[in-house]
């Protein structure tokens, strides 16, 4: 995905460690040297999620396309998403609710990591580069009352810590597609299409998908 790859390769370079995801500026001499220095750490990505499947978590296609491409960055991305209940569940084959079905975001959220993920609350920003938000409706009603609340949500509290501890040290977030992640707080600026970071917010576009880049000025 082409609003991906901008996120990690063109947006982020700036920040030291994303230099090295970004290869293609250097000139031969430059290229040669880098086989004779100490390799520069990869960036660490926090990838955040809120479910499996589109209509009541995280949007599957786009949270594959973002792991595709940071793992071609060079990126090393920990996967994190809340230990909290389903606002419900959504039988995908009739775009229904589910009546009397239960499920947990983090529980279902490992089926995307392979098992491999962590409860949001242990997320730190000094731990990481940057923070990543798939879409998908999950956004909207597991990490945020969104849905149901429109701008006037509640956003999860482990969510808007995390986002407050990047934001304040600097570094970048990104929100793809239909992410929706409401004002937790002042610097979280409303926008019509998606809630995200005001004044330095990045669009890119690739087909439906959209990534909004979040980089702290």
């Amino acid at each position: 995905m082409a609003a991906v790859r901008a996120l990690v390769a063109s947006r982020l370079a700036a920040a030291s460690p994303f230099t090295s995801l970004s290869p293609g500026g250097r000139t031969p001499s430059q290229r040669a040297a880098l086989h004779l220095s100490v390799p520069r750490p990869a960036a660490r990505v926090a990838l955040v999620l809120s479910g499996c499947g589109v209509y009541d978590g995280t949007e599957i296609h786009e949270a594959s396309a973002i792991l595709v491409h940071l793992s071609r960055g060079g990126a090393e991305v920990q996967i994190f998403a809340p230990d909290v209940p389903q606002m419900h569940v959504i039988d995908h084959t009739k775009g229904q609710p589910s009546e009397g079905e239960s499920r947990n975001v983090l529980t279902e959220s490992a089926r995307i990591a392979r098992g491999k993920i962590t409860d949001l609350a242990n997320l730190s920003a000094a731990n990481y580069d940057a923070a990543i938000f798939p879409g998908g409706f999950g956004a909207a009603k597991n990490l945020s009352t969104f849905a149901v609340d429109g701008k006037d949500c509640k956003v999860n509290k482990e969510v808007e810590r995390v986002l407050k501890e990047f934001h304040q040290a600097g570094k970048p977030i990104g929100c793809d597609a239909s992410t929706s992640l409401p004002a937790p707080a002042a610097w979280w600026s409303w926008n019509a299409a998606l809630c995200c970071p005001g004044v330095s917010c990045v669009w890119c576009w690739q087909g439906e998908s959209r990534t909004c880049v979040d980089e702290h000025r």
